[in-house]
């Protein structure tokens, strides 16, 4: 019969000349082919930019015999450090355009990353924690004026699973403001697994997102907004359409915060410690018929 079925692995990269790190952690059950694995990169760096565009999208002159150019107006932004996310898609066509931005992304990844394996004595129950503080900073604010053809302008803001956004689609009278501040602080992850499965996995990434925005559209304006709990499942989503003239505002906050906290009559304490010196009564839900299953004597 065997007796070690599960697996562990440790992945760990620094690349020194972008200050870039990297890791990979995971569990893998031989018995029932469950598994668990986390990468997760970061880097020590700092971003900012600022900027502003004013103008008439119009056609131009490209060749001494007149021939004329298309106009139209395109700019796209990609940040992504730590899985903490922005997006930015902005499309026109002839008309009148002025935007402003500011972004600020700050984000610090010298801490080590520690992982702890603990199984008390006479059990086959194991409990693998890991805690990273690699903490990321991004704001962003942004201002689009515009009147015209056409324009098409979206984002996205995601942070760690959860995610907020707007979409203007058609529009040919378009004005929005719009500002972002996401907050990492840190990662802890607790994955419990016997010889036989992987019995729980909880990430918990210690975050906050705000997104804002004020517009008046003339065409088509998708809201959207998503938050995830500390197993990746959604438990917060909204999804919302307007086609037509409208004067919309909107303000998301999303927050999780992993508070280390342990229960002295938790689950091990009653099944690997015994529990004669506890009340069970005081162990019991409401409405419970026992703690989680367990035989105390």
């Amino acid at each position: 019969m065997r007796t070690g079925f599960a697996y562990l692995l440790l992945l760990a990269g620094l690349i020194s000349g972008a200050s870039a790190v990297s890791y990979t952690i995971g569990v893998d059950n031989l018995t029932d082919g469950s598994s668990f694995w986390i990468s997760r990169q970061s880097a020590n760096m700092s971003f900012d930019l600022s900027g502003s565009v004013e103008g008439e999208i119009a056609p131009i002159a490209v060749t001494p015999a007149g021939r004329v150019l298309s106009p139209y107006h395109s700019a796209r932004a990609d940040l992504d450090v730590n899985d903490v996310r922005l997006k930015e898609r902005t499309a026109a066509l002839e008309g009148t355009f002025s935007s402003e931005e500011l972004i600020s992304l700050k984000s610090d990844a010298s801490a080590s990353v520690n992982r702890t394996y603990f199984k008390p004595a006479g059990s086959d129950v194991w409990t693998m924690t890991l805690e990273e503080n690699w903490p990321v900073r991004l704001n962003a604010s942004r201002t689009v004026d515009y009147l015209g053809k056409m324009i098409n302008d979206r984002d996205r803001a995601g942070n760690n699973g959860d995610a907020v956004g707007s979409s203007f689609l058609y529009n040919t009278d378009l004005s929005r403001e719009r500002d972002v501040a996401l907050r990492l602080e840190r990662l802890n992850a607790t994955v419990i697994f016997t010889n036989d499965t992987i019995v729980s996995a909880d990430v918990f990434v210690t975050r906050s997102t705000v997104y804002e925005t004020a517009s008046h559209s003339t065409g088509i304006a998708d809201l959207r907004y998503r938050q995830t709990d500390s197993r990746g499942d959604v438990i917060n989503l909204g999804e919302e359409r307007y086609s037509g003239t409208y004067d919309i505002t909107r303000r998301v906050e999303m927050e999780l915060v992993y508070v280390n906290e342990t229960n002295e009559t938790d689950w091990l304490s009653c099944c690997v410690g015994g529990c004669s010196d506890l009340d069970p009564c005081s162990l019991l839900p409401e409405g419970g018929a026992g703690v989680f299953d367990c035989v105390c004597s």
